[in-house]
């Protein structure tokens, strides 16, 4: 036989007619955390091969990267520029925040006058804190 339910004062509601969050909300919440953790690992710029050198810690705050990539592409931050136009960009970052530095991230295979035409655009520029990304020898 069928149950039929009444909202009517004095009448029991049926358990299935609330909705029920709590398992809602310790999806969210564990989302949130796990993007919490993972957040500071994500890094900006392109996947390069870098150049390996002994460990040293250099901590360059409040910098951008400066990626020149295997096929000679240039990507700053995430945007790709090219040669001509990276003068501009960095200028227009340079005057909003003088004190911003700049990590430039080369791949090893990428030759090493492409990596001095990008200096001299930072040093046109005048950048005052420029930073060499590399990887740590592996420990023998």
């Amino acid at each position: 036989m069928k149950q039929i339910f009444f909202f009517v004062a004095g009448h029991r509601e049926n358990a299935l007619n609330r909705i029920n969050i709590v398992n809602f909300v310790d999806i969210a919440l564990t989302l949130v955390i796990i993007l919490l953790m993972i957040s500071p690992i994500v890094e900006q710029g392109m996947e390069v091969r870098l150049p390996t050198a002994g460990k040293n810690k250099m901590a360059v705050e409040k910098s951008i990267i400066l990626t020149v990539a295997r096929n000679g592409k240039i990507f700053f931050g995430n945007e790709e520029v090219s040669e001509e136009n990276l003068e501009a960009i960095v200028r227009s970052t340079i005057s909003r925040n003088p004190e911003i530095g700049i990590v430039v991230k080369g791949d090893r295979t990428i030759t090493y006058q492409q990596l001095i035409n990008v200096l001299d655009i930072l040093k046109r520029v005048n950048v005052k804190k420029i930073g060499l990304a590399t990887e740590a020898h592996p420990r023998k």
